[in-house]
């Protein structure tokens, strides 16, 4: 039997079948675990067969030796679970693909469990982009809502994006704009004195329309800046210096305050939770 450039975990002498790899080396496998695991290799191995084949011919598989021996390592049974060489963005996606390409689905279902472990929750727009590409609907909702507090603008997750089909790149912004667009409405309704709960005094005055463009301007700011609406819930965005000619303006009538920042802020809060509430409900539409 050949031994050279055959890789050590499987050299198996009772195999039936040879695997190459793009950098030359042999996997020599069993039709027996291939076939149950690969509608490829099921249906590849019940085409006719020559009556003289040499068993030492290898099939080519267009892919690193690295991504063969990680996908045989989790079709093959084992004892324990399968060690990936790496958990890179880049090796996942290559491995997934690999995967698609010639229909192995226990790696694919393999990927979708372990990227749902602790070690993954900094990484949710990676996680996010293998969701969308293979298939796993229900963890693209919930990541979805999960990146809303990452700051795409970043060049640490250009390379990530890019990898994202337009579709569910569309999806995932039109998330952020659809809640700035609700709170912003919050601001219109202010500056058009719609909102009764925020006045302090019952006189038909209030602030100039100049200091409600202000507020407008601050809240579009931070929802850009941190689309899941966390900013507008800190008191800390309320108490910056930009906002003071808003909530120091007095009635010329009754000389007391005008607006209640409180209320204000509770107005804007009170939309940010309906807002949750209705994406928490469109993440459990459905389901696969």
């Amino acid at each position: 039997m050949e031994t050279i450039n055959v890789h050590p975990s499987y050299s198996s002498s009772s195999a039936d079948l040879i695997l190459l790899s793009d950098d030359g080396i042999k996997f020599r496998v069993h039709s027996i675990v291939l076939a149950p695991a690969s509608r490829f290799f099921r249906d590849m191995f019940g085409m006719p067969r020559p009556a003289v084949e040499n068993n030492d011919d290898a099939l080519p598989m267009g892919e690193s030796s690295e991504i063969i021996k990680t996908i045989l390592d989790i079709i093959y049974p084992h004892d324990v679970d399968p060690i990936l060489p790496s958990t890179t963005f880049a090796f996942l996606r290559s491995l997934l693909s690999a995967a698609e390409r010639f229909d192995f689905i226990r790696v694919n279902h393999y990927l979708r469990l372990l990227t749902k472990a602790e070690t993954f929750t900094t990484r949710l727009l990676e996680v996010y982009a293998l969701a969308c590409t293979f298939g796993w609907a229900k963890e693209a909702r919930a990541l979805s809502l999960q990146t809303l507090n990452l700051d795409l603008s970043s060049p640490y997750y250009a390379d990530v994006l890019k990898s994202i089909d337009s579709a569910a790149l569309y999806n995932l912004l039109q998330l952020r704009w659809k809640r700035k667009q609700k709170v912003l409405e919050v601001a219109t309704k202010l500056e058009e004195g719609r909102i009764d709960d925020i006045w302090v005094c019952d006189c038909d005055e209030g602030p100039e329309l100049a200091f409600w463009n202000y507020l407008k301007a601050f809240v579009g700011e931070e929802m850009d800046n941190c689309p899941d609406g966390s900013g507008l819930r800190s008191r800390e965005f309320w108490q910056q210096g930009g906002l003071d000619g808003l909530w120091d303006t007095k009635c010329n009538t009754c000389f007391g305050p005008c607006v209640d920042k409180s209320a204000v802020r509770d107005a804007f809060i009170k939309v940010l939770n309906d807002v949750v509430t209705e994406d928490m409900e469109w993440k459990n539409m459905g389901s696969e």
